[in-house]
């Protein structure tokens, strides 16, 4: 059942939600509740064992697979290409730090995270890397953070113990798309894996539609486990700002309502 017009109306002023002692009450802006909306999934991504697992298996799989690629000839020097966000350093305090606030992704806000250095590897990443690196194999971090981040991300990498090989193999946002990034690097050498958090991470998904998405990952559904090793990330990501797109969703309260209207209940 849809939620209707005016409930969503008044979630734009104020909310009032009982807490959880009977006599107390609290009020919600609709921008705070939103950002409320992504206090489970935070939890699960910094407390589960599950998501720490997952890491662990991720990377696990990757050593044995990259184990088995290095023993044959190859026409160029091999590399592996990873994102860095949810899929080598954690960010998740930047979310929770949001959920607090009531406040949703702001690029200040981020900078202000990312500048800090403070985020951790995600589980595995560590020793993946170093067996990669051990192994000659070239890494290079594609990422979609700022160019001005470089140098932050670099130093942030190195205090957790993950290898970098020099600044150029840092690929950020200010060179281009993902997907420009990606090719530019095949150039001169043979991509054996990609590692990320998000589809994008991956090849040239739809950010638009849910059907093209769906489609395009129908191609390439059989690399996933091989070439492609992808890892959780319930907080964000363009599984979202699709959605939002594709239904022309814009404001705080659309934005909400069709993540309500689109769940599949059993009623």
């Amino acid at each position: 059942m849809k939620l209707s017009k005016k409930v969503f109306a008044l979630l734009a002023t104020t909310i009032t939600i009982a807490s959880f002692a009977a006599d107390k009450t609290y009020t919600l802006t609709a921008n705070q509740l939103m950002a409320r909306e992504n206090t489970m999934s935070t939890y699960w991504y910094q407390t589960s064992v599950e998501a720490k697992a997952l890491y662990l298996q991720g990377y696990k799989l990757a050593t044995k697979n990259l184990a088995q690629i290095i023993k044959k000839h190859h026409k160029k020097p091999i590399a592996i290409v990873l994102d860095i966000d949810e899929t080598v350093l954690d960010n998740s305090q930047y979310q929770a730090q949001n959920i607090k606030d009531g406040t949703e992704f702001d690029s200040k806000t981020w900078d202000e995270w990312v500048q800090l250095g403070k985020a951790k590897a995600v589980p595995g990443a560590k020793e993946f890397l170093r067996f990669a690196n051990k192994n000659k194999v070239k890494i290079f971090f594609i990422s979609d953070r700022a160019g001005n981040q470089v140098d932050i991300t670099k130093k942030n990498l190195e205090n957790e113990g993950i290898p970098v090989q020099s600044t150029k193999s840092l690929l950020f946002k200010n060179l281009g798309s993902k997907v420009e990034r990606m090719n530019n690097v095949k150039k001169h050498y043979d991509i054996v894996m990609l590692f990320g958090d998000n589809i994008c991470d991956f090849g040239d998904f739809s950010t638009t539609s849910m059907a093209d998405r769906e489609k395009k990952l129908e191609e390439v559904k059989a690399e996933f486990g091989d070439k492609f090793i992808i890892f959780p990330n319930p907080m964000y990501g363009t599984f979202e700002r699709t959605i939002y797109k594709e239904k022309k969703a814009k404001t705080t309260e659309e934005k909400m309502e069709v993540k309500h209207n689109l769940l599949k209940g059993y009623k």
